[in-house]
């Protein structure tokens, strides 16, 4: 088996995708180095992140398939399942065959594949987006934590810069050790962010006492439906939201 290992990043799987074609290869699997564990009988090959050739993949997916197919393939990167790289692999590899068309090609099983991981990471960005909870700190910088599923912080910050272009704030993925932080102008994503911000208690109390007061005032008693309310907010959300806190 050829196993083609990258440094975890998107642009490290890009890579790899460029160096596949470059040698005429095709990997049976694209694996992130961090915790994997290889066969002796395996064939490894150590791809190292060219920012370069990543951009050129980049540009070849978007031009020569679509916007689309590059939009899924960016979501099923934060699925962070280990047979990503494989499904990306085969999925534009397929795309480069049929153009914008290859997503018409459901009866492919790899095109039903990627379809259905991006619609779950969709989802749950398109969730998250009514589920994040800020608290205000005394500096005035909005600080929310929570713990998706996905790997989706870099796919929620536009929404929160448009929504929030006055404010600076921070989102912090704190299973990940991820955080979007947003001056007013800009954002950045980094993965340097102090472990101790998860547990940040700096901040006003009347700022999480208008989201307890807002969800008790909009909830109407005949038509609590706590089935409903779990499919719709899953229990494993309900720590981080400010309505719930005791």
């Amino acid at each position: 088996m050829l196993i083609y290992e990258f440094d975890g990043s998107f642009e490290g799987l890009l890579t790899a995708l460029y160096q596949s074609s470059v040698r005429k290869e095709k990997p049976d699997q694209i694996l992130a180095r961090q915790g994997l564990e290889i066969n002796w009988l395996d064939q490894s090959v150590t791809i190292e992140t060219d920012l370069a050739a990543a951009e050129k993949v980049a540009r070849s997916i978007r031009s020569r398939i679509s916007e689309q197919a590059y939009e899924h393939i960016l979501h099923v990167f934060q699925t962070e399942l280990p047979e990503r790289g494989y499904w990306i692999d085969r999925y534009m590899r397929l795309g480069f065959k049929f153009g914008s068309a290859v997503d018409d090609h459901l009866q492919e099983d790899i095109v039903r594949t990627v379809h259905e991981q991006s619609r779950r990471v969709a989802r749950e960005t398109h969730r998250m987006t009514g589920l994040i909870r800020f608290i205000r700190s005394s500096a005035g910088i909005y600080y929310a934590k929570y713990e998706p599923d996905n790997n989706i912080t870099m796919l929620l910050a536009p929404h929160f810069a448009d929504r929030l272009a006055d404010q600076p704030w921070i989102i912090h993925d704190i299973r990940r050790g991820v955080a979007a932080l947003y001056n007013t102008s800009e954002w950045i994503l980094t993965d340097s962010v102090p472990a101790a911000l998860a547990s940040w208690t700096d901040c006003d109390d009347v700022f999480e006492d208008i989201w307890r007061t807002y969800h008790h005032q909009i909830a109407i008693a005949e038509r609590i439906n706590p089935r409903l309310q779990k499919n719709l907010m899953p229990l494993r959300y309900w720590k981080h939201l400010t309505e719930f806190a005791q």
